[in-house]
């Protein structure tokens, strides 16, 4: 995918924020980022931000459940 990307959509937004919430999920890096347009990247990312917390608030209730 080319850095500047002329034409995207909300389904292509909406289907990079899912693709990065599930990375996020599973603990993926953020730098595991697939897209290179800076629209579409940040769509992943905000995906991935949002998914990495929910990560995050897993594996600490894994954490106190075990202790």
């Amino acid at each position: 995918m080319e850095l500047v990307e002329s034409h995207w959509d909300v389904e292509s937004l909406e289907k990079a924020y899912r693709h990065g919430f599930m990375a996020g999920m599973i603990g993926k890096l953020s730098t595991d980022c697939p897209f290179k347009a800076e629209v579409i990247a940040n769509a992943w990312e905000a995906g991935w931000q949002d998914g990495k917390e929910q990560f995050d608030i897993k594996q600490a209730k894994q954490l106190k459940e075990t202790l």
